[in-house]
C-alpha cells in the first residue's frame, strides 16, 4: 500500500481509537486524567496497529487497562475501519515527552554562574 494511503489510514485510526477508548473505559478522566494517542502505525502489510500512548495520571496501570479492553476495541476498530483486511491493534507506552519534560526541568534548574 502506498504510503500516502497508509498516512491517511493512519490519521483516521487515530480519530476513531480516541473515541473508542474515551468510550470504552468507564472513568477514564478520573483515572488517568487524560489519555493522549501520541500517534498511530501501520505496518505496510497492514497487519499490525501500532498505537503509542500516553497519560498524565497512573501511567503504570494504563497498559493493564488498554489490554483489558482490547478485545471489545479491537472489535470496534474491525467494524468501523474502512478496509478489507483489518490490522491487529497492539498498544505501546511511550514516554518521550515526559523524558523531555524531565530534561526540560534539569536544565532550568542548573544555576548559571556570570
Amino acid at each position: 500500500m502506498k504510503q500516502e494511503r497508509l498516512n491517511k489510514l493512519e490519521a483516521v485510526a487515530q480519530e476513531l481509537l480516541s473515541r473508542i477508548i474515551f468510550e470504552e473505559i468507564e472513568d477514564s478522566e478520573k483515572i488517568f486524567w487524560i489519555i493522549t494517542i501520541l500517534w498511530t502505525k501501520i505496518s505496510p502489510d497492514l497487519s499490525y496497529l501500532d498505537v503509542y500512548i500516553s497519560s498524565f495520571k497512573n501511567k503504570e496501570i494504563l497498559a493493564h487497562t488498554l489490554a483489558r479492553h482490547w478485545y471489545d476495541i479491537q472489535k470496534r476498530i474491525n467494524k468501523e475501519l474502512p478496509i478489507r483486511k483489518l490490522p491487529k491493534v497492539r498498544f505501546r507506552y511511550n514516554d518521550e515527552w515526559e523524558v523531555a519534560g524531565n530534561i526540560n526541568k534539569l536544565i532550568n534548574d542548573l544555576e548559571i554562574k556570570d
